[in-house]
């Protein structure tokens, strides 16, 4: 079974919903993700969710593209009240047939997260889609295995665990401790590239990295190439990489053949 891959929205995060769709299409990507919430570290806000009409107008176009939309993003889960704040973004879910929704986790209470996550997960289930819960540094779930616990502890079928191989890396994780995650907790992956193959200790650090200075997969000094033979074979490869400059290229439909030709190149 050929490997599938995805275009991250955050790697040309200006580029409006329905164009991506296209340009995803376009570079032979079979899935493509949008973040449909503000996105703080941009200033950018495509400010379709609680319209109904809006939504449908991108559903339609969606439909049209050839591609299809693997995740939304992002719901940051602060504590239970994150999970009625949630719905707009889980309607557009719905609305959009995305098969995931990214959470992240930003409450260090250890039972009390576990319980937010449950309720979301049920929450995502009534609106026909899934929870992907991803790792960093700058948040209160900074590495793999504290992912798996928590997702383990929620004991949601409808909750995986979203790796991205920057990640990964500045949290001091390893590709021994992905290959030995369950591989029902990885149905897709995001990489890049980046300077420098180490952690980092320094939260604000990690996250304007995370933002916008990655590089493509196949650059940089990650261990993208072990990252992805350390996944299963049928895990989605998404290319996350903000490229510095880049979140309104001239030219999206460019960049995006670049940017697979270079997963493909860590994948070959």
């Amino acid at each position: 079974m050929a490997r599938e891959y995805s275009l991250a929205h955050l790697s040309m995060i200006a580029v409006p919903p329905a164009r991506l769709a296209d340009v995803a299409a376009g570079a032979g990507f079979e899935w493509f993700s949008l973040r449909l919430t503000p996105s703080p570290s941009t200033g950018v806000d495509h400010g379709t969710l609680g319209d109904d009409a809006a939504l449908e107008r991108l559903r339609s176009e969606i439909d049209g593209s050839g591609a299809r939309l693997l995740d939304l993003e992002v719901i940051r889960m602060t504590g239970p009240e994150s999970v009625a704040a949630a719905t707009p973004l889980l309607e557009a879910a719905q609305a959009l047939g995305a098969r995931y929704v990214i959470a992240t986790v930003e409450d260090a209470d250890p039972v009390r997260r576990v319980d937010t996550l449950a309720a979301m997960a049920q929450a995502a289930a009534a609106h026909g889609t899934a929870l992907a819960l991803e790792f960093m540094v700058f948040t209160a779930c900074p590495a793999l295995v504290d992912a798996v616990d928590i997702v383990r502890a929620a004991e949601a079928p409808n909750v995986v665990v979203l790796p991205d191989v920057l990640h990964l890396t500045r949290s001091g994780g390893t590709t021994d401790q992905l290959a030995a995650t369950d591989a029902g907790l990885l149905p897709y992956a995001q990489v890049c590239g980046a300077q420098g193959a180490g952690p980092v200790i320094d939260p604000s650090a990690a996250r304007a990295e995370a933002a916008r200075a990655r590089l493509l997969p196949d650059e940089g000094d990650l261990p993208v190439r072990a990252f992805v033979q350390a996944l299963p074979a049928t895990t989605i490869l998404a290319v996350e990489a903000p490229l510095a400059g880049q979140a309104d290229p001239q030219d999206p439909q460019a960049l995006a053949h670049a940017m697979m030709a270079a997963s493909r190149a860590v994948s070959a």
